[in-house]
């Protein structure tokens, strides 16, 4: 038998990030339409604009909008915007990695996330939080008995477990608003990973058939958005696969839109999301807690006035 390391209890770890601290989406306020017009029409002035009404066009004309994003976005308090934009139906397809998945059921759990690695390190206890391992370990079991994929399971897991702030984690309401929510997992990446009761092989058959279900969704967006927020290797490298098999499938992508939004320009999202797939890209520097924000009250006041959306 393996030797399972010593866990702690989730309510009993130090966390970084706590209930108190996360952002909360609003509606439109009133003169932001000001502020959107007195941007300067030129580089990210204009890009945001630009992006904000496609994302508001596709929202009114019922086109695929995507996004592929990074366990910091959850880490910074944006989740409720995420989930106004799915409620809300102008958001259609999210996917994330292992990271994201982690940051997200630790919220649902115990309203806070994020570990101080090195304080956590030095005293052996960094990743072993009991409670997340065992919702993992118990979604894996899900995924080879129901045949579903890992964001599935995971989102499941979180709403039958009946968790004090289920309404807070983006894979738990994605699974309730029957939206497609999904895990990519890179094997060694996340703390989930050295406990010895994680089923490998089930963790790669719902990650691939995320993936999979990742690569459909992608080749229908034409004349649709996609959008890479906060995550630097695992979702561009994805996209660009997904991309790859529409393409060789036959799919006609020249009309999609997308956009890196990060806090610093990585190579694998400017290359592998704005530039080489076809259609446009845009790319945005800023801070998640603040261009997410921004951004959700830049699309929903477009949509409150579609007569100022131009040809996006």
């Amino acid at each position: 038998m393996k030797p399972r390391p010593k866990t702690l209890s989730l309510h009993q770890r130090p966390s970084l990030v706590a209930l108190e601290s996360l952002g909360q989406a609003l509606e439109p306020m009133d003169g932001f339409g000001a502020f959107l017009k007195a941007l300067p029409d030129i580089y990210a002035g204009r890009d945001f604009r630009r992006l904000a009404q496609r994302w508001a066009l596709c929202a009114l004309e019922g086109r695929p909008v995507g996004m592929g994003f990074g366990a910091h976005v959850i880490k910074v308090g944006v989740q409720s915007h995420l989930l106004d934009f799915i409620d809300k139906e102008a958001l259609g397809c999210l996917a994330t990695h292992g990271a994201g998945a982690i940051h997200d059921i630790e919220l649902a759990v115990a309203g806070k996330t994020s570990e101080d690695v090195a304080a956590s390190l030095e005293v052996g206890r960094f990743g072993m939080a009991g409670e997340t391992v065992e919702i993992w370990e118990a979604a894996l079991g899900r995924v080879q008995a129901e045949k579903i994929g890992l964001g599935e399971a995971l989102g499941r897991e979180i709403l039958d477990g009946d968790f004090p702030h289920a309404e807070l984690s983006v894979l738990a309401q994605s699974v309730a608003a029957d939206q497609p929510m999904m895990i990519l997992a890179a094997i060694g990446t996340d703390t989930i990973h050295v406990h010895p009761n994680i089923d490998g092989a089930a963790l790669g058959e719902g990650s691939l058939r995320d993936f999979q279900a990742l690569c459909r969704f992608i080749a229908t967006l034409e004349e649709g958005l996609w959008i890479n927020l906060g995550s630097a290797v695992i979702m561009p490298e994805a996209f660009l696969k997904g991309v790859a098999l529409a393409r060789n499938a036959g799919a006609d992508l020249s009309g999609m839109m997308t956009a890196v939004l990060d806090m610093i320009r990585h190579y694998r999202p400017t290359q592998n999301v704005q530039m080489r797939p076809p259609g446009e890209g845009l790319q945005l520097q800023a801070q998640h807690e603040l261009l997410v924000p921004l951004l959700h009250q830049a699309v929903f006041w477009y949509l409150n006035q579609p007569e100022e959306l131009d040809d996006a």
